[in-house]
Order: C-alpha cells, then structure tokens, then sequence
C-alpha cells in the first residue's frame, strides 16, 4: 500500500479522467466511481480500484477529489442517496473541481464541517489540453488548513494554486473568469463572421490581431476554427458554457449588478444551444451569424467539459 493517502475520485470526464491519471502517476492509489463504469476502464486497467456507490468512495478513501458536470450532479453525487456525505467521516477532505452557484459549496462545507471534515471548492482553468499536460490554474476556497491539506495532490495536475478566500470564494472568481470566456468567445464569433462576409485570408487576420491590444486566449483557440465548421480546437461545447452561464447571471443578480455585456454574449450561447447546436465546439459560435446558422451539428463534438460549466 502506498504510502500516500488513497484518493477517491468522482466525475472522471474530458476533465477529470487527465487529473486522475496524473494522481496515479503521482503514486496515489485511485478509488474512483462512475455511473458508467467503461467510461473510467483506462484507470481501472492502470491499477485504480471502482467502488459502486459515491459513498463507497468516501469509505474506501482518505480524500476524495471531485471534477463534476454541474449543480446538478453535485447535489446527487454528494447529497443523493448513497452519496459522498453518507460516507464521510472525521478527518476527510473534499475537494471539487466542479463550476457550480458557490451557494452550494457554502452548503457543502458547512455539512462536512459538521462531520469533522473539510470542504474545498477548486474550480480548475485552462481546458482540457492542460489538464493533459498537467498545468491546470486551480481557484480554491475554504479554510486556509484545508487548502494547504490539498496541495500537495492538486500539484499533480495544477502549475498554478491560488487560496482565494472562504468557502465558496474559488467559484466566485470562476464564475468571474467564465463571465469573460463567455464575452471574449462571443466577440471572437463576430470578428470570425466579419472577416469571412469580408473574405479576408483567415490565417493573416488571426497573426495580426493576435500581436496588438485585440489579442486574447478564446481569439488565438476560436480563429480561424471558427472559420471552419466543426473544427474543435477548445474541447468545451456551446451547451457546456451556456449552463454554467445561469450560475454568472445569478451570482450578479445576487448582487444587484445590472450586467451589460454578458447578457448579449449569452444570448447566442442560449440560441445555439435551443436549436440543438449545444455539442458544438465553442470555437463553432460564429454559426450564429451564417444566413442560416444553428443547424443542428452533423457530427458530435466533444462531451460537456468542467471548463466550460
């Protein structure tokens, strides 16, 4: 048995299954679970142990780190029957990389503190190619003993580990950073969509616009893919930001901000998503602007990914 705490590890998606193999690599011994166990083979195959419940996980582990889908899944995984919470005991931590309304991590740590155990909310940036690679930039928040409890695991896939404040306060600041992922996709669809009703060379636009003030991340990933239909250079789906979009539109509702901005950015995420575009490419965001856009995918692109919830 290794000497390095067993890990559960729940939600092993495009996300989650590079931040599982990393910990394996790291030494740990893997205690993980999914709805479908096939999906989770390749850590199986690699010495992880499958248990049948959330619940087990918890029993069988030592910390259990969670890269879940949305509020939705985290409220069943942690909170349903058979749930990590039934299985938790004095001393456990928590982790999850989920990015899900912080109202429900609050929610979260106030239960495990009243077991003995701690909570962190560590929303993860960077997609999946850095999950991959191992340089995530982690937003965590909770208790500063309980961050310092996780960083030494979180370093197996993390470059970057940022104690942001209380519970809840990591997914604040995601939800800030998916506030602006959102903006920047969308203003990258419209730069896309006038330099093609312009027929301007899309390789030359995208070098010259990267090297000035109109640079960005989702500008130098979405251009010139956009361009070009179902290119899915970003490995995060239309559908998987606009969910994570209500989250932003209530945090700032909570706090009496009248957004400007972001409400005409999620406007074209909804109506994509409405029309059955939602397992598109981000980077496919310029559709919106075809003569006649929203055609439903022909392909399936990638899964719903933690970075784009």
């Amino acid at each position: 048995m290794s000497a390095l705490p067993i890990v559960g590890f729940v939600g092993a998606g495009v996300m989650g299954l590079p931040m599982a193999r990393h910990l394996q690599a790291a030494g740990h011994h893997v205690v993980v679970h999914a709805r479908t166990p096939a999906k989770v083979a390749t850590l199986i195959e690699a010495g992880a142990e499958f248990a049948e419940t959330p619940a087990h996980v918890a029993i069988r582990s030592d910390l259990i780190v969670g890269c879940l889908l949305d509020e939705k899944a985290v409220r069943d995984v942690y909170l349903g029957p058979d749930g990590i919470i039934d299985g938790l005991r004095a001393g456990h931590l928590l982790v999850e990389h989920g990015t899900f309304a912080p109202r429900v991590a609050r929610d979260l740590a106030a239960i495990a503190a009243g077991k003995g155990a701690g909570f962190v909310d560590a929303p993860v940036t960077g997609g999946p190619q850095r999950a991959r690679s191992g340089e995530l930039t982690c937003m965590t928040g909770g208790r500063h003993e309980h961050v310092e409890a996780a960083r030494g695991l979180l370093a197996a896939y993390c470059r970057d580990i940022v104690h942001v404040g209380p519970a809840g306060a990591g997914l604040e600041l995601k939800l800030v950073n998916q506030l602006l992922v959102s903006v920047h996709v969308a203003a990258a669809a419209e730069a896309a969509a006038l330099i093609n009703r312009l027929e301007l060379p899309a390789d030359i636009a995208k070098n010259v616009l990267m090297s000035g003030w109109a640079a960005s991340a989702m500008l130098d990933y979405c251009l010139p893919a956009a361009l070009t239909p179902g290119a899915t250079p970003t490995g995060a789906t239309i559908g998987g930001l606009s969910a994570v979009q209500d989250a932003v539109a209530e945090l700032s509702s909570d706090q009496e901000l009248t957004l400007r901005v972001f409400p005409a950015a999620r406007d074209a995420f909804t109506r994509l998503t409405a029309v059955g575009s939602g397992t598109r490419d981000i980077a496919q965001l310029a559709r919106i602007y075809d003569r006649e856009y929203a055609a439903p995918a022909q392909a399936q692109a990638p899964a719903r990914t933690a970075e784009g919830h």
